[in-house]
């Protein structure tokens, strides 16, 4: 059976939408999916991928290395099951701590005082 359009455009849809934590904090962005589901199965998306490590699997091959080197290779995995809701951004179930999310932004806060700095 063929995807429909909607299937194919899944992606599209999620990829650099902001994540927004159960407390209405923006938290990163979707940088990567991870797709699950085995030979003659749906595929789903099983998680979603936040950080910079998770940017280089989406340049092409060749460029992946220095990808790296420039990004870094951390991300965080963020299970489907704790997506809330998906519209123009992606609203999770839990605190963007619980998660170990938006660390780069209490780190940047902290330096000029800002909310986060706790």
């Amino acid at each position: 059976m063929p995807a429909t359009r909607e299937e194919i455009d899944l992606a599209y849809r999620l990829l650099d939408l902001d994540l927004v934590d159960c407390e209405n904090r923006r938290c990163g962005k979707v940088d990567d999916l991870e797709l699950a589901g085995g030979a003659g199965e749906p595929t789903y998306v099983s998680a979603l991928r936040s950080g910079p490590g998770a940017l280089p699997a989406r340049f092409v091959r060749r460029l992946r290395p220095a990808a790296r080197r420039v990004f870094g290779g951390a991300f965080t995995r963020v299970p489907s099951e704790l997506v809330d809701d998906v519209d123009a951004t992606v609203t999770l179930t839990k605190t963007a701590k619980e998660l170990g999310l938006g660390e780069g932004d209490r780190r940047l806060a902290s330096l000029f005082g800002g909310e986060g700095s706790d």
